[in-house]
C-alpha cells in the first residue's frame, strides 16, 4: 500500500519505430496508473515528420484519457521544432528544450543533451548547476532526466562528453537517480555514489548488450521491453522494471 504523502511515476524511453510494442508499453503504464510519466527521448523516429507525431499522439492518447500527464525529453531523434509541441505539462524554470518541475517537493530536471549546448558555459549548463544547487538544499529529492546516459552496456557504450561534463554535477550535488534512454534495454548502475538506469525499452527494437565489459559488480542489464515504476515515500524511491506482459524484471530501492 502506498503511503497517502507517497506518490508514484512511471520512467520509460525509446518509443520510436515499433507502434505494437509502444502501445503494449502504454498499456501496462494505464493498468499502474502513476501520478506521471517522464520520457528518456526518442518518441519517434524522425522528429521532423509531422505523421509519426500523429502516430505518437494517437499511441499515447490512452495516458491522457486516463488523466496521467507526460513529461518528455528530447532524443537524437526527436530533432526539429515540432517535438516542442509535445512538452504541454507546466513547468516553473527552463525552456520547453530544458525545463523543470516539481511534485510534492520532489525536483525533476529535464535535459536537453541533443540539441541545446550543455558544456560548461552555456545557457543550459548555467541553468543546471543552479537547479541542482537549488534542489540539494530544498528537494526531498532530486531526479534528472535525459536521452544518453553517461554509463551503459549497450551498442552506444559509455557517453564520453556526458562523463566530463554531467556525471560530475551528480556526484557533487547527489540527484537520487539520473533517467536515460537511447540504448534499447534495461541496466541499471551505480557509479561514484550516482543512481543511473538506463530505460530504453519503450518500444524501439530492442539491443544486445554489446558493452557489457564495461559493466561493473552489482549492475543489472535485461533485454526486454519495459518501463520503470517508481514509488517516492519520503526520501527513499522503490522502484520496479516491468514488462508489458506484468513480468517483473528487476527491483530496487534508493535511500539516503
Amino acid at each position: 500500500m502506498v503511503h497517502a504523502q507517497s506518490f508514484t511515476f512511471v520512467a520509460y524511453g525509446d518509443t520510436r519505430s515499433h507502434p505494437a510494442d509502444h502501445a503494449a508499453v502504454v498499456r501496462e503504464i494505464v493498468k499502474l496508473h502513476p501520478e506521471f510519466v517522464v520520457q528518456t527521448g526518442d518518441l519517434v523516429a524522425d522528429g521532423r515528420v509531422a505523421s509519426q507525431w500523429a502516430e505518437f499522439d494517437r499511441i499515447t492518447k490512452p495516458l491522457r484519457d486516463a488523466h496521467i500527464p507526460y513529461y518528455p525529453t528530447r532524443g537524437n531523434h526527436d530533432r526539429g521544432d515540432l517535438y516542442l509541441n509535445e512538452v504541454t505539462q507546466p513547468f516553473d524554470s527552463g525552456t520547453k528544450s530544458y525545463y523543470a518541475f516539481t511534485r510534492h517537493g520532489n525536483r525533476f530536471i529535464m535535459i536537453d543533451d541533443v540539441l541545446t549546448p550543455y558544456g560548461p558555459g552555456s545557457a543550459q549548463y548555467k541553468w543546471l548547476v543552479s537547479e541542482l544547487a537549488k534542489g540539494s538544499s530544498t528537494a526531498v529529492n532530486m531526479f534528472v532526466v535525459f536521452h544518453a546516459s553517461p554509463y551503459s552496456v549497450g551498442p552506444h557504450g559509455p557517453n564520453p562528453e556526458a562523463q566530463r561534463v554531467l556525471h560530475p554535477l551528480f556526484v557533487k550535488y547527489k540527484p537520487r537517480a539520473v533517467f536515460c534512454g537511447h540504448d534499447h534495454l534495461y541496466y541499471r548502475t551505480k557509479r561514484d555514489g550516482v543512481n543511473y538506469i538506463v530505460t530504453g525499452g519503450g518500444g524501439a527494437e530492442l539491443y544486445a548488450p554489446t558493452h557489457r565489459s564495461t559493466a561493473i559488480p552489482g549492475d543489472v542489464f535485461v533485454r526486454q521491453h519495459h518501463v520503470v515504476y517508481c514509488v517516492v515515500s519520503g526520501k527513499t524511491v522503490t522502484g520496479t522494471a516491468i514488462t508489458p506482459s506484468g513480468k517483473v524484471i528487476d527491483r530496487f530501492t534508493f535511500g539516503p
